[in-house]
């Protein structure tokens, strides 16, 4: 999961903030390919000067679903008011003042964003410990040298709290945030983990596992893992997590798998994770007494 920073247009975010849009055509001047390493579901903080200030912050941001080029009528007619402005002509008037020879390109770029959640006050680079380019005029990735970045900026963005107009519409933006704040704590707590121990039997055994169990059980894999999967009701964090082995490292795989479960139960505890119990499942072909046994202490502890 990648986080960026994106340069926004104060006028068309505040738009968006007073409609409390829920989704967003984020329409771009290049018609040229996406990004490189950006995929749906990953997170866009709008860069943008807040309501009261000129300095340049996060107020706020969605999620990346896709990419599309088209005319800009063709923009205004497929998704209207999602642009960001009332009338075909504001937006035009924006397009023409944001590019450099005040021309509407032919072809312009849209970047379909769902999930939107706007933020209290702005969450400054300085803030989280980042630095951001005065001069950057289009994006820049956040956490591509370090995969903390985005759970600090939660964090700080949640000591002020979700916009309380926005918020207003719906109750989806707080329950949204919250969810995203868990994801990625939880690759965070996952990614220090390291690579999994299993040779390549036991991994492909393992994935065939989790995401017959994730199907099945409505859950969603820990971003950064290829095995382990999670569920949340808002209260309770429920992590499965598989057990292969193979006849000669049986002993040792119970010792990992008992390892891992500690270190996600020790981590969720100093990490803070907004949850009130945390339980785990263990995935495996055949039952595991011994694992039922340990398990009912973990859980139960």
């Amino acid at each position: 999961m990648s986080s960026i920073a994106y340069v926004t247009d104060q006028k068309m975010i505040e738009y968006h903030r007073l409609c409390g849009s829920r989704e967003i055509n984020f329409w771009r001047l290049s018609s040229r390919a996406g990004f490189s390493s950006f995929h749906k579901g990953d997170l866009l903080f709008f860069y943008a000067r807040g309501l009261h200030g000129k300095k340049k912050g996060l107020v706020g941001y969605a999620h990346y679903q896709g990419i599309h080029t088209m005319t800009l009528k063709q923009m205004w007619n497929r998704y209207g008011t999602q642009n960001g402005y009332d009338s075909l002509k504001d937006m035009q008037e924006a397009v023409e003042k944001a590019s450099r020879d005040h021309k509407v390109p032919e072809k312009m770029t849209g970047l379909y964003l769902t999930d939107v959640v706007f933020f209290v006050t702005p969450v400054y680079p300085g803030d989280v410990g980042i630095t951001i380019n005065d001069k950057l005029e289009s994006y820049t990735y956040l956490d591509r040298d370090d995969p903390d970045i985005t759970v600090r900026i939660l964090r700080e963005a949640e000591k002020s709290g979700i916009d309380i107009w926005s918020a207003s519409q719906s109750d989806e933006p707080e329950y949204i945030f919250r969810a995203d704040e868990l994801r990625h704590q939880l690759q965070l707590i996952c990614s220090e983990m390291g690579k999994e121990p299993l040779g390549s039997a036991e991994l492909a055994k393992a994935k065939k596992l989790t995401r017959e169990f994730a199907q099945r059980e409505h859950y969603e894999m820990i971003r950064g893992s290829v095995t382990d999967c999670f569920a949340s009701d808002g209260t309770t964090l429920k992590i499965a997590v598989p057990f292969v082995y193979m006849a000669k490292n049986r002993q040792q795989r119970m010792k990992e798998l008992l390892g891992k479960i500690t270190w996600y139960k020790t981590r969720i505890r100093t990490e803070g994770l907004r949850v009130d119990r945390t339980v785990f499942t263990v995935l495996s072909e055949e039952e595991q007494p011994l694992t039922v046994t340990l398990l009912k202490e973990i859980n139960e502890g």
